[in-house]
């Protein structure tokens, strides 16, 4: 970049090089999966009543994701389909031209 003197309407851009920065949904599940690990553990020495109920609600929640996954691949402009995309979690969209 140069180190002279810009003029107020251009713009500043960093550079960030590609490999550092992932577009990918996978790169954030795999960032949960570190994150939840020690939750994981910790649910396994809780008393059978709260484990039943942990289970339950990751039962829950991927099933939830199923549905909206689901309902984004048949209808890609809704709300679920946008949910999913700020997510980085939503299905390949296809390009139609």
């Amino acid at each position: 970049m140069d180190n002279g003197l810009r003029a107020p309407s251009q713009e500043v851009r960093p550079h960030v090089p590609d490999q550092w920065v992932s577009t990918d949904g996978w790169a954030l599940l795999w960032i949960d999966a570190i994150l939840f690990v020690p939750a994981i553990f910790g649910v396994m020495f809780l008393p059978t009543l709260f484990r039943v109920a942990a289970l339950s609600l990751m039962v829950a929640l991927l099933a939830t994701y199923a549905v909206l996954y689901s309902w984004a691949r048949l209808h890609p402009s809704s709300a679920g389909a946008h949910l999913l995309a700020i997510l980085h979690l939503s299905p390949p969209r296809r390009v139609t031209r």
